[in-house]
């Protein structure tokens, strides 16, 4: 029965049972050792209701409510003191259970964990093993993804830092050649140098630096013709 007094057949399947202390009609006396067990077993994240199956009891039998209720004082009395706590106050009409009683329960909880992880290693060989082979390899793919994404960027910067630093360069050289022509006007200060020395300062340039020495630009800055430049060049 679900919850209320156990019947007659109830109680001499719960009396069969090694973790049973007692039991009437109202009352469940549970074994110290079950006690422990199951505060281990409940620490260790498993449900009540799972417990007591594996510790051999009709859950259905037993109700919910009932399973619910003794949760509940044993989480109080272990918050308490402990395990010590879960012996309770001793009773002189329950007769101590034997060792032989504690090796019963400690093979039988060994049997049901035995069985509950190779259940469980079966489940998760079956079910889970490809769908977590599928997401690692959605996650492999996402990364490779992001990889080329991310060396598609580092080209597209190492070209614009090639770009920028051959036209730092160029307006290195061109700044050198303005500095020749000032000083060159500075001698004559009446005349403009002459185009055929801004040729020759140009041709120093690009003999000097020819990776970046700009000869448009150049003869742009300088206000002469490139063609006037490659002109003197030949003669």
């Amino acid at each position: 029965m679900a919850r209320g007094m156990l019947s007659s057949a109830e109680m001499d399947v719960l009396k069969k049972n090694p973790y049973v202390e007692d039991v009437n009609r109202q009352r469940i006396l549970y074994t110290y050792e079950f006690k422990c067990f199951f505060m281990e077993q409940y620490l260790a994240g498993k449900r009540p209701v799972d417990i007591f199956r594996q510790a051999g009891f009709d859950v259905p039998m037993l109700g919910e409510k009932r399973i619910e209720r003794a949760t509940a004082r044993w989480r109080a009395m272990y918050a308490a003191n402990g395990m010590e706590a879960l012996r309770g106050p001793v009773k002189a009409n329950i007769k101590k259970k034997s060792a032989a009683r504690t090796k019963t329960i400690n093979a039988q909880a060994d049997d049901a964990d035995n069985r509950d992880c190779n259940k469980d290693c079966n489940k998760y060989d079956q079910q889970d093993v490809a769908v977590k082979l599928e997401e690692l390899m959605a996650d492999v793919t996402a990364y490779e993804n992001r990889v080329r994404q991310l060396e598609k960027v580092t080209m597209e910067l190492t070209d614009r830092m090639k770009v920028l630093e051959k036209r730092a360069n160029e307006l290195l050289i061109e700044k050198e050649v303005l500095h020749k022509v000032s000083r060159a006007s500075r001698m004559d200060r009446k005349n403009r140098p002459q185009n055929a020395v801004l040729y020759q300062f140009i041709r120093e340039a690009v003999e000097a630096c020819p990776e970046y020495a700009n000869v448009k630009r150049l003869c742009e800055a300088l206000n002469i013709s490139a063609s006037g430049y490659y002109a003197y060049c030949k003669s």
